[in-house]
């Protein structure tokens, strides 16, 4: 829905410019991303399944998304509202994700320390954007540093550190360097984010720098998926190719996010380009992996059955999103198409997958 709307609303009713990215972020992602959260943190710490309640604050953020885009469409003054709904649900989770750590047997997965500190930076995000409300001399300041601790922090860091697990395990190839990458790269994410975020904000000159952190660790990820497992990762089906093809269109989005900071690019450009580059390949991938595995019920051969009909042609839907990706980075609003055609197909797919005798 949150897709949907962000990408289709702007071209029938008149919106703010950030009113898309929004739309997809406060229906789609924030939701999204809690309730795989809630998913994964039981497999993380070793402990027993999530209960029922704890997706409260998954259903929460769809809230607070709901409000937001009334706020977008009908009364923006609302909007210090659904931030504060979005705070209540981040910081629900958190402590969810601290208590089940203290449960763990061992030592928890280095992915976990990735998820909080994703959701310490949507809180920082939600925190600067109520802090834009009372003081409205530093809403542009502060406006842009919450777009990026939300972009690069919240689901930047929750999606890397979903991804160099992921990318293994959908590839079915042995990554001994995942542990070690996710135990070692985090500080330069962090620092990365902080400077790019308060960068745009108040100093292009410490975005710039920002980027630079990012791009290190994101080359590290990039030669094991172009060099060392190119043969396994690189096929025209499956999950992993989608997965892979958002590395690469995070990696277009942090340059583009330079020549934004040197006034090469407009901002909207980048921000929209968000969507397709990353975004999209993001999610069509893990759910052609996820889906399958909640939809089975521990049906083995119905699982993988779907996974197959999900990931087909996967490489040319990667292929589409980052070619649209490409041209509405450039400016093209037609690249729009291309977009819309692979997501098209891969929605069909889902519901057709939903059918109990596909």
């Amino acid at each position: 829905m949150g897709f949907a709307s962000g990408l289709l609303l702007p071209q029938l009713l008149p919106l703010r410019p950030s009113a898309p990215l929004h739309l997809i972020f406060a229906l789609g992602i924030m939701p999204l991303i809690m309730g795989a959260m809630t998913y994964f943190v039981p497999v993380l710490t070793r402990t027993r399944t999530a209960e029922p309640r704890a997706l409260a604050p998954a259903l929460l953020a769809l809230a607070a998304g709901l409000l937001l885009s009334f706020s977008l469409f009908f009364s923006f003054s609302l909007y210090p509202l659904a931030a504060l709904l979005g705070l209540v649900a981040a910081g629900w989770l958190s402590l969810w994700i601290l208590q089940r750590k203290r449960q763990t047997l061992g030592r928890p997965h280095p992915g976990l320390l990735w998820y909080q500190l994703a959701l310490l930076a949507l809180i920082g995000g939600l925190l600067a954007i109520l802090a834009a409300f009372f003081l409205p001399e530093q809403w542009g300041p502060l406006r842009r540093l919450h777009l990026h601790l939300n972009l690069l922090g919240f689901v930047g860091l929750t999606a890397l550190g979903t991804l160099r697990v992921l990318l293994p395990t959908t590839g079915g190839y042995s990554d001994p360097d995942a542990g070690p990458w996710l135990m070692q790269q985090w500080p330069w994410m962090v620092a990365g984010t902080l400077l790019i975020a308060a960068g745009a904000a108040w100093s292009p000159a410490a975005a710039l720098l920002g980027v630079l952190l990012w791009l290190l660790p994101l080359a590290r990820l990039l030669k094991s998926l172009l060099v060392t497992h190119r043969s396994t990762v690189w096929r025209s089906h499956g999950a992993v190719t989608s997965l892979a093809g958002a590395v690469l269109g995070l990696l277009v989005i942090l340059l583009s996010g330079a020549a934004h900071a040197e006034g090469w690019l407009p901002p909207t450009n980048t921000t929209h380009a968000f969507i397709p580059l990353f975004l999209l390949p993001l999610v069509s991938g893990a759910a052609t992996h996820l889906l399958p595995l909640w939809l089975s019920t521990s049906n083995k051969q119905r699982e993988q059955s779907l996974r197959s009909r999900l990931g087909r042609y996967s490489a040319v839907r990667a292929t589409l999103f980052l070619l649209g990706g490409l041209f509405i980075l450039a400016g093209q609003g037609w690249g729009l198409v291309p977009v819309l055609l692979a997501l098209a197909q891969f929605l069909v797919t889902v519901l057709l997958s939903l059918r109990p005798n596909y």
